[in-house]
């Protein structure tokens, strides 16, 4: 067990055996008054210290909480002596058991890291007045505690940072618009609060340690470590009109991306019809007469060799190809046997079996 020993063991060890003689002799002197049948054995030396030793156990046991305190995990204590001067400034109670005399008292602070929530009320620069809720995380300095306890006491919370917060707060808020305060510049706002409450709350010239130890000056008594603004209340018309103006700004964005797309598609369109013109007039020159009607020729051999159509040959085209006519749904053609005419050219006509002549 760590045991802090906070004063002069020994001076209180001999406190108490004083104290154990003192009530020991009163009470011999009582027996000797009365004097009974046993006085003489009462009053020998081996029963003075018993009784002297139980005399003292009582008082110890009866102090044991006042004299030993119990710092816990996260605590640092905190000294203060009636009759040594007051605060015990030159270092903080670590955790473990702290004995102290009784007439001396040991205040618990935690040092670990602490959250606190308030409402404060701000005025923006348009004048609105708005309500917001701010969360502070923050300790005290572990080394400069006993300070703290001298200069501010243990409810130093709301006696130096709530009422620094919020002064950094309306200051702050003063400088911005209502919609800056709710939408985009929360962020900013926050990390101007906690330089600016840091720059307050950082003891310097304007402090409560101007006429106390120089060492001190320009030290921290407690540390901040975040501020975050949890909430913000604006006017009810303000809330509206604000989201009204975020509604019709994104109703103006979609607007311009569809005049962009619009745009690019108009542009694409563009660029495909130049291309196409460019094709054409590349290949235009390179594509002959000669070539075309082959390929004609190609194409209607491949009909006629379907077996989903019937095709009939009658003649020929202006161009000098066969006309191709899908007169019928027969599934299978018919084989093609034409009978030339060497007087007469012209006159030849293709014969089939179930040929159907058409002028």
């Amino acid at each position: 067990m760590n045991i802090n020993i906070s004063g002069d063991f020994a001076l209180l060890v001999a406190g108490g055996l004083i104290l154990a003689l003192i009530l020991s002799n009163l009470l011999m002197r009582v027996l000797k008054r009365y004097k009974p049948k046993w006085h003489k054995r009462i009053l020998s030396w081996r029963f003075r210290a018993g009784v002297t030793l139980l005399i003292l156990l009582f008082i110890a046991v009866a102090l044991v909480k006042i004299i030993f305190i119990k710092v816990d995990s996260g605590q640092v204590g905190v000294l203060w002596k009636r009759l040594g001067g007051g605060t015990f400034v030159e270092h903080p109670f670590y955790e473990g058991t702290v004995l102290v005399y009784p007439w001396d008292t040991l205040t618990i602070y935690s040092s670990r890291f602490q959250t606190a929530t308030t409402e404060i009320h701000a005025i923006t620069s348009e004048g609105l007045r708005i309500k917001m809720e701010i969360t502070v995380r923050y300790r005290p300095v572990v080394e400069h505690i006993p300070y703290l306890h001298k200069l501010v006491g243990a409810d130093y919370l709301d006696e130096i940072v709530i009422p620094e917060v919020a002064s950094a707060v309306r200051m702050i808020v003063s400088d911005y618009t209502a919609e800056e305060v709710y939408a985009n510049q929360r962020l900013k706002i926050q990390e101007r609060l906690l330089c600016t409450v840091l720059r307050e709350v950082q003891l310097q010239e304007k402090s409560i340690l101007k006429q106390e130890k120089s060492e001190m000056q320009g030290h921290n008594l407690v540390n901040l470590d975040d501020m975050l603004i949890r909430h913000v209340d604006i006017p009810e018309g303000v809330h509206n009109a604000i989201v009204a103006k975020v509604n019709q700004m994104h109703l103006y964005q979609e607007y311009q991306m569809r005049l962009e797309v619009a745009k690019k598609e108009a542009e694409r369109k563009k660029t495909e019809a130049q291309g196409i013109a460019d094709f054409q007039e590349t290949v235009s020159g390179g594509i002959s007469e000669t070539y075309l009607r082959w390929r004609g020729i190609e194409a209607t051999i491949e009909l006629a060799k379907s077996n989903n159509a019937k095709v009939v040959v009658i003649g020929s085209g202006k161009d000098g190809l066969p006309l191709i006519l899908n007169t019928e749904g027969s599934t299978s053609a018919l084989p093609v046997s034409v009978k030339p005419n060497t007087a007469d050219p012209q006159s030849q006509e293709p014969q089939t079996p179930n040929a159907t002549k058409s002028k």
